[in-house]
């Protein structure tokens, strides 16, 4: 039985995918709530990342990345990059 929190977890990467890539390329969302995403991507790659998992961090310097672009403009090619790993990271997540 697949377990509903790696769903969960696998949809808000796909989401915060999404709106980093949103922002990043054409600032239509806010800041602030880029931030909030941000941060919460961190406590997530901070709580996995004791089994030591290479996923959490990555999960961790993204965070730091979309944390970063709320202060200051990041290069749109770190932007695809960080947004497609957690495209492809929340899709993952959603087929296992």
């Amino acid at each position: 039985m697949p377990n509903p929190i790696i769903k969960i977890l696998g949809f808000l990467d796909i989401f915060v995918g999404i709106t980093f890539w949103l922002f990043g390329m054409f600032h239509i969302i806010p800041s602030s709530f880029v931030l909030i995403l941000g941060l919460f991507l961190l406590v997530k790659g901070l709580v996995f990342v004791i089994g030591l998992s290479v996923a959490s961090v990555l999960d961790i310097i993204s965070s730091i990345i979309i944390v970063a672009s709320s202060g200051v403009v990041i290069p749109k090619v770190i932007v695809i990059i960080v947004s497609l790993f957690l495209l492809q990271k929340g899709v993952f997540s959603l087929m296992s």
